[in-house]
């Protein structure tokens, strides 16, 4: 069998053991960051090319059903099994991975210390999708401030819908705004509302903010292929925003950085189907 034959006999097999519900996020180059007159872009936005590889990504934000399957509890503050789980830290989200991985008879990606934390890239374990690949994923091509090009409305996402992008510069002139205020809804929703991005992720913009792999640090101005963050730090990045946030925060872009025991989201990345 030559080596063509044997790649694809190996992706045969892992798309055969792929879990409900995750698809395959094929690799490729993008501008990762924003541009310069990108309205309320910040200085750790720097637009760089970065080239990522194809990996498999669940198309929803991870259920309270599915976390407490599998730990036992459910820490949420708004209760319902198709509800995203929240309230958990980094932490939590990746001893979550290893304790799925340990289940379904999977290695486990991450070495837990305390609070260090190794990965293990060969490991064929459940994990966190890095920046890079979370940017990716949310963007599906698209190079616009959402992936519903320049604004989303309440109508294409749970957020503070009060304030649609760009209105702190047109609350007298509202006529001038892409999208108009819309509702708030002051809770999370189910992980299947509103319709999918073209690679048919959903809620990649609002309802729950999602933990990534990487420490919060300058992007650079280089090309890069799958990067993974800066090597250290005392911060760890979540993307995507939340319900109570303003459209301007839950941009493809926007970066959110806290500390380990910040508690948030998790959208999971499938190891076990990384092409690398």
């Amino acid at each position: 069998m030559n080596e063509k034959e044997t790649n694809e006999k190996e992706i045969n097999n892992m798309e055969t053991n792929l879990p409900e519900d995750f698809v395959l996020i094929s690799g490729g180059t993008f501008q990762m960051g924003s541009p310069e007159d990108e309205a309320w872009r910040v200085e750790d936005e720097t637009l760089h090319t970065v080239t990522v590889s194809d990996f498999y990504m669940s198309i929803y934000e991870l259920t309270q059903a599915e976390y407490r399957e599998v730990v036992g509890t459910n820490p949420s503050s708004f209760l319902g099994d198709n509800l995203p789980v929240e309230n958990i830290s980094w932490l939590d989200a990746v001893r979550y991975c290893n304790a799925r991985s340990e289940k379904e008879g999977l290695t486990p990606v991450y070495t837990i210390d305390n609070q260090n934390v190794t990965w293990n890239r060969s490991a064929n374990g459940y994990r966190l999708p890095t920046e890079a690949e979370w940017e990716y994923a949310c963007r599906a091509g698209t190079t616009t401030p959402f992936n519903t090009e320049n604004s989303i409305s309440a109508e294409e996402a749970n957020y503070y819908g009060h304030y649609p992008y760009e209105i702190e510069n047109n609350y007298f002139s509202q006529g001038n705004l892409d999208t108009q205020p819309g509702e708030y809804r002051q809770t999370t929703v189910a992980v299947d509302s509103f319709s999918p991005n073209r690679w048919g992720l959903y809620n990649m913009h609002g309802n729950v903010g999602e933990w990534v792999w990487d420490y919060y640090g300058a992007y650079g101005t280089d090309e890069q292929t799958d990067p993974t963050g800066a090597e250290t730090g005392t911060l760890r990045v979540y993307r995507g925003g939340g319900w109570n946030d303003f459209a301007k925060k839950i941009c493809a872009v926007h970066i959110v950085q806290h500390l380990l025991r910040r508690r948030e989201a998790l959208i999971l990345e499938f190891g076990l189907c990384e092409m690398r």
